[in-house]
């Protein structure tokens, strides 16, 4: 073999292993006439196997701009921690609310559970795929966050994420929707990590609620529960607007970087 088809050769196979990016690569899907749906990707780290899709709580409206620049759910968990999770070597990409639903309320609890948004999140993770070929693709989501990944999990069969994380995970009825235990997760098969502090005082998310979720995974290949403590319950104001806000125990506060590493370490391990 001559020494420039050697080169060629030894450039294509770091093609397959290599995904360079630039800061604040957009994915952009298309899942209805007129509706378009952002995801915004982090560096890429060397080596990297997993790719993390992340789904901020509340709202969800992240919204991301065509320049790879975003305004909404700074100061949520993942948002606020997915430069850590790239450091640990995942691929992290944020999930934007689709166009018709960057207004008002976004992704409300009930959305989230909705067949119109199962849709959605098959055809984002098939653009990350498609991305990344041959790396693991995994979600995560947080709060009102959870809800939309446990969703994929129980309803997409065909082109499903490799594994789920849920954390602060919704797991209280209420008036809204959006609890996690409505879904059928004795149908869940793929990895779930549920996590989830143990002092959350938010009433959507109570310990109980985790601890109920993980028991309703009885097919799960490989479902775990982890429930840590410590940290900050915030200052200032009272109520359900802080216990359920991201400057709390709900949202992990001042123990981000314990909480990352040991949800990297178990998405690694699987």
């Amino acid at each position: 073999m001559t020494f420039f088809k050697s080169l060629m050769l030894s450039l294509s196979l770091a093609g397959l292993t290599a995904f360079p990016v630039a800061a604040g690569e957009v994915l952009n899907i298309k899942p209805r006439d007129g509706v378009f749906l952002r995801m915004l990707i982090d560096e890429v780290p060397d080596g990297a196997k997993d790719v993390v899709v992340l789904f901020p709580g509340g709202h969800g409206r992240v919204l991301v701009k065509k320049d790879g620049t975003f305004k909404g759910t700074k100061s949520n968990f993942l948002t606020r921690t997915r430069k850590l999770f790239a450091a640990n070597g995942l691929v992290t990409i944020l999930f934007d609310a689709p166009s018709d639903h960057r207004k008002g309320e976004g992704m409300t609890f009930a959305y989230r559970m909705t067949e119109e948004h199962t849709g959605d999140i098959k055809l984002a993770i098939a653009k990350v795929r498609e991305r990344f070929p041959g790396l693991s693709v995994w979600l995560m989501g947080t709060s009102r966050g959870s809800t939309s990944a446990a969703n994929a999990a129980a309803n997409i069969k065909d082109g499903a994420p490799d594994g789920v994380v849920l954390t602060s995970t919704i797991g209280q009825a209420t008036k809204f929707g959006g609890n996690v235990l409505d879904f059928n997760l004795a149908a869940v098969t793929i990895p779930v990590l549920v996590f989830h502090h143990n002092d959350d005082g938010c009433m959507t998310t109570p310990i109980t609620g985790a601890k109920n979720i993980k028991d309703a995974l009885i097919n799960s290949k490989g479902a775990e529960i982890i429930i840590v403590e410590g940290g900050s319950s915030g200052s200032g104001g009272s109520g359900e607007g802080r216990t359920c806000g991201s400057q709390s125990h709900h949202g992990f506060l001042d123990i981000e970087q314990k909480v990352v590493d040991a949800i990297s370490a178990w998405i690694k391990s699987h």
